[in-house]
């Protein structure tokens, strides 16, 4: 049977051939533990060496097929940073979407956006007196571009109002992102260009469908979109049958600083703030038969909101109303453009750019109807149409007929004609 353990050997011996006693052999042989390892120590580096020689042939083979940049492996220091060969060798897509671009970083809904708008506005990060506004360009993985749009002495413009951070400019600037681990940090921004207001050529056009206003310079892809509230809705008041907005719609339309008010204090409800008139475009016949046109104030404007809070929709009397920092900004642009900004009144939506401020599609001011369906009848009130919340669903936007400025006697004409058996 088994009654020895050979320690040494790692085996069962089946019985006791020796005589010794279960731990006799063991005990002689712990009495020189270090006897074999003595020999051996007395060259220390002898194994040393060998081993080197015998591998020197294996690291050069590896040093001569390994790639030129090393893969991580995930064991040395982690870093944020970019080294210039990986960052022209790896471009990272753009994740905007291209309707967005030249939306307030505030307003998209990313808290990457709402850093990079915070650093940008803090005093000595750009050299700007002021930040009015900051634009998405584009959106990176590891980077923003954005359109900052403030005041530097620098800049040029026609503003005949000095103002104590100066005249306003734009500055195209890339600004690093750098993401670790659920953190993110900001890199020092890197000016692309920057230009003043003097040399942007600026055009701007509002949808009266989706209540949204785009500003932009074709040439240097400047671009700057707001959200509106405008005109109410006539159910067929004023013209039986017709739908309409209570904006009216031109091509032809002018934001001038002849006319413009830095602030406007009466009625109250303009709350000392921009009054931005839209002239028009009016020909008249001379005597001699000939024909010279002008730009005459109208009753449109952009405005700043009356209500407790600004509320994308159909909520005015016809006017189109402004966030507050928006009304400033495009004020700044209104009296620092070297000319007129053009503007044009649409009623179909715009394709190539939209906000993300909800647009309220249930609740709307139109008309109020004083008669009867058949007899409609509408009343003025301080020089304004009297309104009322709707009770029907809000029309679409096939519904509606498009109300001009020059044109209202062909919508009566309309009129007539859809009232006639």
């Amino acid at each position: 049977m088994r009654t020895l353990r050979d320690m040494s050997r790692g085996h069962f011996r089946v019985g006791n051939p020796s005589g010794l006693q279960p731990c006799e052999g063991l005990e002689s042989r712990l009495r020189r533990p270090y006897e074999g390892l003595e020999s051996r120590l007395r060259h220390p580096y002898e194994g040393l060496l060998r081993l080197a020689l015998a591998a020197t042939p294996l690291l050069v083979a590896g040093l001569l097929s390994a790639p030129a940049v090393a893969a991580d492996d995930g064991t040395g220091p982690v870093t944020c940073e970019q080294t210039p060969a990986e960052s022209a060798a790896v471009q990272q897509p753009n994740v905007l979407d291209p309707t967005l671009r030249g939306v307030g970083l505030e307003d998209l809904d990313d808290d990457a956006a709402d850093m990079v708008a915070g650093y940008l506005r803090l005093k000595g990060v750009l050299p700007l007196s002021e930040v009015l506004a900051t634009a998405v360009v584009e959106q990176r993985l590891d980077r923003f571009t954005v359109d900052v749009v403030g005041r530097a002495f620098r800049f040029d413009d026609t503003d005949s109002l000095k103002n104590k951070h100066g005249r306003v400019g734009v500055m195209r600037v890339e600004v690093p992102i750098f993401t670790s681990e659920g953190l993110c940090d900001v890199g020092e921004p890197e000016v692309v260009w920057q230009r003043s207001l003097t040399d942007l050529d600026l055009h701007y056009r509002v949808s009266i469908s989706d209540w949204v206003g785009v500003i932009d310079d074709p040439l240097s892809g400047f671009r700057r979109v707001f959200p509106l509230g405008g005109g109410g809705i006539d159910n067929g008041v004023r013209y039986p049958g017709i739908v309409s907005s209570m904006t009216p719609t031109t091509d032809d339309g002018l934001l001038e600083k002849d006319y413009a008010w830095r602030e406007l204090g009466s009625p109250w409800y303009f709350r000392k703030k921009p009054y931005l008139p839209i002239s028009l475009g009016r020909s008249f016949k001379r005597a001699d038969g000939s024909y010279w046109k002008t730009y005459l104030e109208s009753n449109i404007a952009f405005h700043i909101w009356q209500d407790k809070g600004f509320e994308r929709g159909n909520f005015s009397h016809g006017c189109m109303r402004l966030r507050t920092a928006d009304l400033a900004e495009l004020a700044a642009y209104v009296f620092g453009a070297r000319a007129p900004i053009p503007v044009k009144l649409k009623l179909d939506p715009i394709t190539d750019a939209r906000h993300p401020f909800p647009f309220d599609r249930v609740k709307y001011w139109q008309l109020k109807n004083y008669g009867t369906a058949e007899k409609p009848r509408f009343r003025m009130k301080y020089m304004l149409h009297e309104m009322e919340l709707g009770s029907l669903p809000l029309p679409l936007v096939d519904q509606f007929t498009p109300m001009t400025f020059d044109s209202k006697p062909i919508l009566d004409t309309r009129a007539a004609d859809s009232s006639k058996p």
